[in-house]
This record gives C-alpha cells, structure tokens and sequence, in this order.
C-alpha cells in the first residue's frame, strides 16, 4: 500500500474533476489574437474539448467554456490569416457535445456543429473524446492512488468504441460544411516517462499506464481520419516534450503537472504548450491552405473562361438545338442546362451538351443558361453561363 504524501498537491488533484467539470473564470480582460497576416481567405471553425479550449491560459474569453484567446486554433487562426474564425471548443465537452447543448459553469453553451456552415473551409477536429473515456478521472487515480494495475480491458474498449463516433462526426462535418478541409487533432504526451516530486505519488510505471491510454486514444483518431481521408495532427511528433513536462522549472513547462502556476490548468498545456501544438498543426494545415489557395485560384481563372453556345440544326420544321458548354481549362466536371425557370436536362462529362427537339422547348419562356461546376483540389465553385435564344426556339 502506497504513503499518500504532499498534501497540498493532493488537495489540488483531488479538485482536478470538479474544476475542470465546473470550468474557470473567465477573466474580466477580453481580448482577440492580433490578425497581422493577410487573409488567406479560409473560414475557420475550431471543435474540441479542454486541451483546445485552455483552461487557465490568459487571456480567458467571457462564457463558461474556460477558453483562452491564445489557444492553438486561435494561434493557427491568426498564423493563417483566417477571414473568419470561430472557436466553439469547449473544457469538460464530451463528443455528445458537438450534437447537444453542454452545461457548464452555470451556462449551456449550444452545440458545437451551430459554428458550421456551408461557407466553412477549414474544421479542426479535436482533440475531443477524452471527456468520454473519463482520461481525467483516470488521470487523478493514477497520480493518488496509483493505476498500474488496473485491468486495460475496460478502457480499451471505451476508446475503441470512439471509433465510430469520430465517422459520425466527420460525416456530419462534411455534410454542413461541403467545402471544408477537416483535420483530426489527436491528444499529446502529457506525462513523462519518469516520475518526480510534482507528480505526487504516481511511478513511472503509473504514467506509462496512463500515457499508454492517451496513445491509444490518438491512434484511434488517427486511423479513423486515414480512413476517412482527412488530414491529422498528431501531437505526439512535437520534439521536447519530455524536456518540458510537469517535472520541469515552471518557466519550462509546456503541459503542467498538479500546480498550474497561474497559466493553464492540471494537466493541460500551458501557454507555451499552445504555441507548440499550434506549430504542430501548422505543418499540417499550411500546405492545405496554399493548395486550397492556388485551387482557388485556378478555378476563378477557369470560370472566367466558361461559355455557353446554343445551335440550332436541321430542317426548319424538325429542327434539333444543341446547348454545348467550352471552356473551363479542363476543370469543369458538370453542366446543369436551364431555360428561364425549367431545368431542361444536365451532362456530367465533357464535352458537355445537350441536344433536343426544339418543339419541344420553344414553349418555355425565359433565357438560356446553363450552371456549371468546377472543381480543382478540394475547390468547387458553380458559376452561371447564359447565350442568346437560337432562332429555332424564337
């Protein structure tokens, strides 16, 4: 049996659930990251849990979330140049949560899919999941109590029912937000492998136990987003931080222990923490904005060049006209033919036309014109094409 020491450590792990749970205040100060970067055009909405949001971290944002205005997305956000950001992470946020209003500090907060719309263009994903495996809880066992042997089992399945949980997620992400680049986060390393005087009564093979669940956590959201074809940051990769753990100067911590020192809170990251998981999904999200940037701009560039020609050919009496959309430098991939409000008939491969009698559309009023869609990348944009009333249907 273990000798519970540092009492005053004890009290502050013993309070981890509760104040996570209850949020923290939000400072009275409220102030927004500085946009010193052009904007790249992206519409960015950021979904996740605590280890988003930042509890403890200057400057708190009013609410009862316990969100930082220096968070990592809100960090990328501004490293981007986002035309628009939102930041709908919540601490204690359960994936239930992106579907349904989450309690907490005395509010309910709506879900978390209310910050996307079809305008979105950028979605992190996460991290978001802990909340519902109880990492928290266990984290608090394995410091006190220790939790090197408890059985895996349980937790292992907890984590592995996530799985498709985060399908879900992503599949309705995709269905708001159709023009969205979306990039799963996954959880960092938040324990060292060796223990110290900070972490109370935890050995390391207790932090290896728990470190091990946190993994299994980020290998879960890993292979669903390879499976799904999105993007992950895996903040696993991001060099030093065993050199910058809760057994660090206080200076130095990038995730603190028990002790938050005024900046974060017990086993979250700190300030520097958020700078050095926004420079980890930097290197994710950097190359797929320039790309969503140089397919934006090829499409523009391509609309410009769309055309829509209507022919008429035959007899006089039986004549046939011919609606043919050119143009679009190879990237248009559907046409949708109208005239006035009738839609008379579409192509989904080029060359793109459309031939009829022209008895049977010379009753129907209106101009001719045609919706086109192009596509480069993930850049889909559908530009409208009109031409003048063959004689045929005069």
């Amino acid at each position: 049996m273990r000798t519970l020491r540092r009492p005053a450590a004890l009290a502050a792990v013993l309070t981890l659930t509760a104040g996570l749970v209850a949020a923290l205040p939000a400072s009275a100060a409220d102030r927004s990251p500085s946009w010193h970067h052009p904007s790249s055009g992206e519409r960015y909405v950021a979904l996740g849990d605590s280890f988003v949001a930042g509890p403890g971290i200057p400057t708190q944002q009013p609410g009862g979330c316990a969100r930082s205005d220096h968070n990592f997305p809100s960090l990328v956000a501004a490293e981007i140049g986002a035309k628009s950001f939102t930041d709908a992470s919540c601490s204690a946020a359960r994936t239930t949560h992106y579907w349904n209003p989450q309690t907490i500090g005395g509010e309910t907060v709506p879900p978390q899919l209310d910050a996307l719309n079809r305008k979105t263009t950028l979605v992190t994903l996460g991290t978001m999941g802990g909340n519902d495996v109880g990492l928290v809880g266990l984290a608090q066992t394995c410091l006190v109590q220790g939790c090197s042997t408890l059985p895996t089992q349980p937790f292992h399945d907890a984590i592995d029912a996530l799985a498709p949980v985060y399908e879900r997620l992503i599949a309705d992400v995709r269905e708001r937000s159709p023009r969205a680049t979306i990039v799963a986060v996954g959880y960092g390393t938040y324990v060292p492998r060796e223990t110290c005087a900070a972490l109370v009564n935890a050995t390391s093979a207790d932090l290896a136990y728990l470190q091990s669940m946190i993994d299994r956590l980020s290998d879960t959201i890993g292979e669903v987003a390879a499976d799904e074809g999105v993007a992950f940051v895996d903040m696993r990769d991001i060099e030093g931080w065993q050199e910058h753990s809760g057994c660090a100067a206080p200076e130095e911590q990038w995730v603190r222990a028990l002790n938050p020192y005024g900046d974060g809170a017990p086993l979250h990251p700190s300030t520097a923490g958020m700078e050095q998981m926004a420079d980890q999904a930097l290197k994710v999200i950097e190359p797929l904005v320039r790309a969503r940037r140089a397919s934006a701009w090829r499409v523009a560039a391509a609309a410009h060049t769309v055309r829509l020609h209507a022919v008429c050919h035959g007899p006089s009496r039986r004549s046939d006209v011919t609606l043919r959309v050119t143009g679009g430098k190879g990237l248009a991939t559907a046409a949708l033919f109208h005239i006035g409000d009738t839609t008379v008939g579409a192509d989904t491969r080029a060359p793109f036309a459309l031939t009829r009698s022209a008895r049977s559309l010379r009753d129907l009023r209106g101009s001719v014109h045609a919706k086109v869609t192009l596509k480069h990348g993930t850049v889909s944009h559908t530009t409208s094409v009109r031409t003048s009333r063959p004689k045929c249907l005069r």
